[in-house]
């Protein structure tokens, strides 16, 4: 890249990016910046992304495009809008393999382009970052797929090709994910089973079934609330949720939501007695709560298939939430949500 090139580069790049460049080379030449500290920080980093991009409707969901390499491409350029981590690079597709090339000169947030340090190909977090978007872009459109980063000789997930940086993945089934897909499917099916035979036997009533009156539980904090389906999901509902939870080791919670992302009866192992401490019914009793932060909410009345989304609980826990949607009598009456760790 010539000089005039560089330049004209260098007018591009904002106080955003500068203050990144700049960040990681302080930390590297501060020697605090490692492939330790880098791997989980930036995959945290990339969920983040994903959570914003998905709140502001720029997420790639691609359900209807053919695994190739203009799907791979689609996914980068809508990185690329949100990022502009470049404005010179080129992907690669070959059966389960893919590449991004990107310009070395060319790159945004490289700390060399303003004068900082030179970075080892070992700390650059592209890797973390673009494995990270794709594996999400690919299973949310319904693509039962991982990523993994390749390694190079030097332990680095990126080589150089004279002017070239180059960034490796492998693509390959993901067996893990499909076996959870699989467990909500069902799981589904037994909730929808359970609505349809409950009201048979005069247990509830349709019209109960689809209240929305949320009455306000005293004294409780954070807020509860019942409903006319409350108590029919804590006889029903509870034992299908306790029972898939115990599924899979990395699940963490399961749960039915009615549309507005009301949670009637919640594990069991979170539906304990209230102790009136904050700290503790906060995640100990977590049962007749209303979460329509933007990953409930989204959960709750999404019709998609399903959607998988990153999680950050109110107790402090980043997470995957996976949900489908739950019918009832030919209607959308909400949601199953497995929340599940990495």
């Amino acid at each position: 890249m010539g000089k005039r090139e560089k330049q004209e580069r260098f007018e591009k790049l904002t106080g955003a990016q500068l203050l990144w460049a700049s960040t990681m080379a302080a930390t590297f030449d501060l020697g605090i910046m490692s492939k330790a500290m880098l791997t989980p920080s930036m995959k945290t980093a990339a969920q983040r992304l994903i959570l914003h991009q998905m709140q502001k409707g720029f997420f790639p969901f691609l359900d209807d495009m053919e695994l190739n390499e203009d799907f791979f491409k689609k996914v980068y350029e809508n990185l690329n809008e949100c990022l502009n981590f470049s404005n010179k690079y080129e992907l690669i597709s070959n059966n389960d393999e893919v590449a991004v090339k990107i310009y070395r000169d060319a790159c945004m947030y490289c700390p060399t382009g303003v004068g900082g340090a030179m970075l080892g190909l070992s700390i650059c977090p592209y890797p973390h970052l673009f494995s990270v978007y794709l594996d999400s872009a690919l299973k949310n459109s319904y693509k039962f797929k991982k990523v993994d980063m390749v390694k190079s000789e030097d332990g680095s997930y990126m080589y150089q090709d004279g002017e070239w940086d180059i960034i490796p993945f492998k693509i390959s089934d993901d067996e893990n994910f499909k076996n959870i897909h699989n467990i909500l499917k069902n799981a589904k099916e037994e909730i929808e089973k359970a609505m349809v035979e409950a009201v048979e036997k005069g247990d509830i009533s349709k019209e109960d079934l689809w209240d929305r009156n949320y009455v306000e539980v005293s004294d409780t904090n954070p807020q509860k609330y019942t409903t006319k389906f409350t108590d029919f999901a804590k006889k029903y509902i509870q034992p299908i949720e306790d029972k898939v939870l115990e599924m899979n080791k990395k699940f963490v919670f399961v749960v039915l939501v009615d549309d507005n992302g009301y949670l009637p009866s919640h594990n069991t192992k979170y539906d304990k007695p209230l102790t009136g401490d904050y700290k503790k019914d906060l995640l100990g009793n977590r049962s007749m709560r209303i979460f329509n932060d933007f990953t409930g909410l989204s959960a709750a009345r999404s019709t998609r298939d399903f959607l998988l989304q990153p999680y950050p609980r109110d107790v402090g826990v980043l997470m995957f939430d996976i949900s489908t949607p739950i019918s009832f009598d030919g209607k959308h009456w909400g949601g199953l949500r497995i929340g599940f760790k990495q």
